[in-house]
């Protein structure tokens, strides 16, 4: 993300108009659920929220309709974990100064949306714990969406109850809202653009318009974010890569999102069945999937497992359904059928 100060020099109002969530309801098609119009209606006035639900609800929806409604231009909208990339080299720069890193990334902000906030990592726990209560000082509104009620954040037993306070700290300083309607929002998909425009197809399948195998002489190496990525292919904002050059190696997410910034269309090959894939490449791989959906990004997944296979599977990494569930919005390759089966 490309921070910017903010000039203004008087606070502006933080709120909307509930009735800009029914708008935008409307305009896309759907009736706001009970769920979704209590998440409006705390949304529409000033407090910090903490809104979380299962994957698919609407949540960043619904942050992101209010933060287009919202009158001013003192506000900020990013991925969580894109802001702790962000933090932590303005902390660097300002030799572990953690409010000078802050005034470099929200100077003269009124409003910040974390969107995906999660904590798995014992690292990532020990700094929010840091964190938050510095966000909290400053002057401006905190919201956050999630798929974890707070008293989930860092599940491992071994490090939960060091977090607990800061958990304490959400609950009471954040309006905590739970967005858990009927409907996951990510199966109705037209296909038009981006992320939903992908696909997810077998090696067997590679024959889809325009997708042309590189040759060997169209291999280089890119240095998106200090770590030298293999690809098969980058040119004209199309970028093809294999799974173990970008998953197998020591990659991380500020190579993903430099790299979406740079190619808006993306095609990954050689995705091996996730289940025996090992638990760091796998992660990875959720990783990027996470930053394509983010970014928007139109991918061709090439993998060796349909989809379907890899549900509710023990072995599958951390946030298994959410991504599951965004990469549910691609298209696929529906098998031929025989004569005479039975239509669904």
């Amino acid at each position: 993300m490309r921070w910017r100060l903010r000039a203004s020099r008087s606070r502006p109002a933080l709120t909307v108009n509930f009735d800009v969530f029914d708008t935008a309801a409307t305009e896309l098609g759907f009736t706001l659920d009970d769920a979704q119009r209590r998440a409006g209606a705390a949304l529409a006035t000033d407090r910090n929220l903490y809104l979380w639900g299962p994957v698919g609800r609407g949540k960043s929806w619904l942050m992101a309709t209010y933060f287009a409604a919202l009158p001013t231009d003192r506000k900020v909208r990013v991925h969580f974990h894109e802001f702790f990339r962000d933090l932590h080299l303005a902390i660097r720069r300002h030799r572990n100064d953690l409010a000078a890193a802050l005034d470099d990334l929200l100077g003269g902000v009124d409003v910040v949306c974390f969107d995906e906030f999660h904590v798995h990592d014992p690292a990532d726990g020990k700094f929010i714990a840091r964190l938050l209560p510095a966000l909290l000082d400053r002057d401006i509104r905190i919201i956050l969406t999630s798929n974890y009620p707070p008293h989930t954040l860092l599940p491992n037993p071994l490090f939960h109850t060091d977090f607990v306070p800061t958990i304490e700290l959400i609950e009471q300083a954040l309006t905590v809202v739970t967005v858990d309607g009927p409907a996951d929002y990510r199966t109705i998909s037209g296909h038009e653009a981006g992320f939903a425009a992908g696909w997810w197809i077998t090696p067997a399948e590679v024959d889809l318009p325009g997708l042309r195998e590189p040759a060997p002489d169209e291999h280089r190496t890119l240095d998106p974010a200090g770590h030298p990525i293999h690809v098969l292919r980058a040119i004209d904002g199309c970028l093809w890569l294999d799974f173990a050059d970008l998953c197998e190696k020591t990659t991380a997410p500020a190579d993903y999102l430099a790299l979406a910034g740079d190619f808006p269309r993306w095609t990954i090959g050689n995705i091996p069945d996730l289940r025996t894939a090992g638990r760091e490449p796998a992660q990875r791989f959720a990783n990027v999937v996470e930053v394509l959906y983010d970014r928007d990004v139109t991918t061709v997944f090439v993998a060796a497992t349909p989809l379907d296979a890899l549900a509710g599977d023990a072995l599958m990494p951390v946030d298994i359904d959410r991504v599951l569930s965004r990469l549910g919005q691609l298209r696929r390759i529906e098998p031929a059928r025989t004569p005479g089966q039975n239509r669904r």
